[in-house]
């Protein structure tokens, strides 16, 4: 994942707020704690999708991802994932699955995960914004994705390091010029700049800058299969979810 590095002046961060703050240059790894609502799901120790803090007890996730209570845990506030002990996994009570889902073709591809407790909101760790469930799209916005996947087609290993990447958005008519009728008005699509989410980066937010906070616009479902960078990444579009996540979040989010 191509991506942007930024300097390293620190404070505590508000909610839709990095971390770390300052200009950004070119780069490809993320600084550490950069993104403070990014949440890495973990089979055994081992990451395999991504997901927003979006409350104190709640994790918004794609549904493909099929987050297991029993066997899968949470890891919020870290940037490195070598080394992931299961004492230092979240553990999730409940997933609620969108009642609209369908993985063939992509439709309401959504889960909530409903933490056993709620986080500690500190300086390494706080929530997204959530956009308004009419908020209009501006499509010159300033928008990133992060995640661990993979930063190579084909290669074995996800990222140990989040990687963090620009975005540049792209109408509904250009991205299904490329995709045809599977993109549809709860997706929004990004990309095709030289830079692509890929194997492992389901479920990495779009967040995109909303007066002087990162707002959670979309996360990564889908894209090309191969990772090619021209071909734009599709988002689930999350203001077309706001009255499901409040249902479920009983207003909390």
């Amino acid at each position: 994942m191509q991506g942007f590095e930024r300097n390293t002046h620190v404070r505590p961060a508000e909610r839709g707020e990095p971390r770390i703050v300052g200009g950004i240059v070119g780069g490809r790894a993320a600084p550490a704690r950069s993104w403070p609502w990014l949440v890495s799901l973990q089979h055994h120790g081992q990451h395999f999708c991504g997901g927003a803090l979006i409350a104190k007890q709640w994790v918004l996730t794609p549904a493909p991802c099929n987050f297991s209570t029993v066997t899968d845990g949470l890891v919020i506030g870290r940037s490195f994932l070598s080394n992931t002990q299961n004492s230092d996994l979240i553990p999730a009570k409940a997933v609620y699955t969108h009642p609209g889902f369908a993985q063939f073709p992509s439709t309401d591809d959504l889960s909530l995960l409903q933490l056993e407790k709620p986080v500690q909101i500190g300086e390494f760790v706080s929530l997204i914004c959530l956009p308004g469930k009419d908020d209009e799209i501006n499509l010159l916005s300033k928008c990133m994705t992060a995640g661990w996947g993979i930063t190579e087609p084909y290669q074995g290993e996800f990222s140990k390091t989040v990687q963090e990447a620009a975005v540049l958005l792209i109408s509904s008519t250009s991205c299904r010029s490329y995709w045809g009728l599977d993109i549809k008005n709860t997706n929004i699509c990004g990309g095709a700049a030289g830079s692509s989410s890929c194997m492992g980066d389901s479920g990495g937010p779009l967040q995109c800058a909303h007066n002087g906070q990162y707002q959670l616009i979309g996360i990564v479902s889908w894209g090309s299969r191969n990772c090619q960078p021209t071909a734009p990444t599709v988002f689930a579009r999350i203001s077309v979810y706001r009255d499901w996540i409040a249902s479920v979040t009983g207003g909390e989010a």
